[in-house]
């Protein structure tokens, strides 16, 4: 498991990932304590560049050959640095079928270990400033371009992010990143019965998440 807090966001960027159409789902203790959560895709700024993942991506050796696109900022800016090449940056094949499951899996359970904190430690206090749970990575990466059958890692990343209670619009974030370790197998166990056992796994890393959104809470929740 890898956690990356970061102490100082601008605040101009969250903006730019939340802003237009998105609508916060109010969550409420019995105490009466409450909060905004936003559920939205991780803006690239907080994503190591990249644009958030949807729908499951497949990176195959051969989009690394062909040059077929790269899912970084720069790219649709036409600005692009040579770190930018790199196989977890490049687009892939999007896998229609398959919808990005933070939305619906992983935020319905969160909301209810927000529930819950609140309960016990929210002490009726009506939060001000929104919690925002943003969707990343989620995609299967070739890891060696060599191997004659290589092995795929299946990734997923999700961001929760919020300003402090005394800040403004214009206040840094403090934000939590929840990196699951990649399980490895052949592309073919990935792909066979629809998915199932990027399904499988997938649910897994969200459980595992969830236990460290709970880790993250008292730090995000700060009265």
């Amino acid at each position: 498991m890898k956690v990356r807090l970061l102490a100082m966001v601008s605040a101009s960027l969250i903006l730019a990932g939340c802003a237009g159409s998105v609508k916060p789902d109010t969550v409420k203790a019995a105490n009466g304590s409450s909060i905004e959560i936003y559920s939205v895709s991780a803006i690239p700024e907080l994503n190591n560049n990249r644009v958030a993942d949807s729908h499951l991506r497949e990176v195959t050796p051969a989009h690394a050959a062909a040059g077929m696109g790269i899912a970084v900022v720069g790219a649709l800016l036409g600005s692009i640095n040579s770190s930018d090449f790199d196989k977890e940056n490049y687009k892939g094949t999007t896998v229609e079928t398959l919808e990005n499951p933070t939305n619906n899996w992983f935020i319905p359970k969160a909301k209810q270990n927000i529930t819950q904190w609140m309960n016990e430690k929210g002490n009726g206090h009506l939060y001000k400033q929104p919690l925002y749970i943003g969707k990343a990575t989620w995609a299967l990466i070739y890891k060696d371009a060599n191997a004659a059958t290589p092995l795929y890692q299946l990734k997923y990343k999700v961001l929760f992010y919020k300003r402090p209670e005394s800040g403004n619009m214009f206040s840094a974030f403090t934000v939590a990143e929840c990196t699951p370790t990649p399980v490895e197998a052949p592309l073919s166990d990935w792909n066979a019965n629809n998915y199932k056992k990027v399904i499988s796994e997938t649910e897994k890393y969200m459980n595992s998440c969830l236990l460290e959104l709970n880790n993250q809470l008292p730090r995000l929740l700060k009265q």
